[in-house]
């Protein structure tokens, strides 16, 4: 059996909504357990016989404590980094909305009655697939032996997601698999139509992001196929260089040329712990080496994840200094005036970052992050 636990997207603050949604089916499961059948049908979804409130009570009902069980694990697990992004208040909005569209779409189709919070959960995840394709999942399995492995938190979801397509054609069980993919469904589109509409702030790890990356490595990739050649620092064919003219690479440049390529491989393949100790040997040999845009965002904020808070202030400045005009400038300024006021006692540094940050700032969470931190300088 294999079952998600946790992934490596850091918080911003508690996510107490989810909690709440998690105790909330927990404390309803032990009332409603106890009670008779006929109670219970007045809360039920029935498709033969829909009411407005049942396609609310539906969600926090259960059959049994391993239905519980299972859906409260994976809400515990993709619904935390969802609420992060869509503040407290959008998060319990979205979540009841997509599991009343959940039992709707279950609702038109099949005539079966529908109960548990799976339709919602996988509004969250499908949200999930959107705002953190590329965060790691911790999977634990166990067959003869228990173990654990990491894999992205896109290929979890898809998986799940095909798994109910192929038993929706199957129907094998009672399983309600409609309600699951319209769930799906709704999380998707409704996260990346914010993206898109830029109603939530974008980042440098969201879907979006993951494919424009896609994109510009698609096209260096046919550029090279045509012969461009990237290393070249002059690509018209000229005479080749004379012997007192060659540039002799040195022991150290080989060393940085190979510490670099090897960076960029492991974040290509999400190795973003291991791209940031290399990154650190790296700056060791030479203090001002700067990564391209998206592999120096993600080294500074895998550092700053591992509480590695002086190794990854250097990256970030490193990072303010080559893109002086990025657009995720002011989220830059923040994270790094935060490590500087609370971890390393460099308020006046910290104060300047903070100021200009919230100049640029638009997400509330992040102002009042911002705003909380500066009042820190001043308590």
């Amino acid at each position: 059996m294999f079952l998600p636990i946790r992934t490596d997207r850091r918080l911003r603050r508690t996510p107490w909504i989810n909690f709440g949604l998690i105790a909330s089916n927990v404390v309803i499961y032990l009332i409603t357990r106890e009670w008779d059948s006929p109670g219970l049908e007045r809360l039920i979804l029935d498709p033969a016989e829909p009411r407005a409130i049942q396609f609310l009570s539906y969600q926090f009902l259960h059959a049994d404590a391993m239905h519980l069980l299972g859906n409260m694990l994976f809400l515990y697990v993709f619904g935390n980094g969802v609420e992060d992004r869509l503040g407290r208040f959008g998060y319990a909005l979205f979540y009841l909305v997509g599991g009343a569209l959940a039992g709707e779409g279950h609702a038109l189709v099949e005539t079966s009655p529908v109960i548990g919070a799976s339709g919602a959960v996988a509004a969250v995840s499908g949200a999930y697939l959107v705002l953190f394709p590329r965060s790691r999942v911790t999977i634990v399995y166990w067959f003869f032996i228990v173990g654990a492995f990491h894999v992205s938190g896109m290929v979890v979801i898809l998986f799940y997601f095909a798994y109910d397509i192929v038993q929706l054609g199957l129907s094998l069980d009672n399983v309600a698999y409609l309600a699951h993919i319209t769930g799906y469904v709704y999380g998707f589109v409704i996260a990346l139509a914010l993206l898109l509409t830029r109603l939530l702030p974008r980042e440098p790890y969201d879907l979006l992001a993951w494919i424009d990356h896609r994109r510009r490595r698609r096209s260096f990739k046919q550029m090279t196929d045509g012969g461009y050649q990237p290393w070249d620092f002059n690509p018209v064919k000229t005479p080749p260089p004379r012997a007192q003219d060659a540039v002799q690479l040195t022991d150290q440049d080989r060393r940085l040329m190979q510490l670099r390529g090897t960076i960029g491989q492991h974040l290509t393949e999400q190795r973003q712990r291991d791209a940031a100790d290399l990154y650190v040997q790296l700056i060791e040999i030479d203090p001002n080496q700067v990564l391209p845009r998206d592999q120096q965002i993600d080294v500074c904020n895998q550092l700053a994840s591992d509480g590695r808070h002086l190794i990854a202030a250097q990256a970030y400045e490193l990072f303010l200094g080559a893109f002086p005009r990025d657009h995720h400038l002011d989220q830059v300024q923040l994270m790094l005036g935060v490590l500087y006021v609370r971890y390393l006692d460099r308020r006046q540094r910290g104060r300047e970052l903070l100021d200009a940050a919230l100049t640029r700032l638009r997400d509330p969470a992040q102002i009042e992050l911002a705003k909380s931190t500066l009042a820190q300088i001043d308590a």
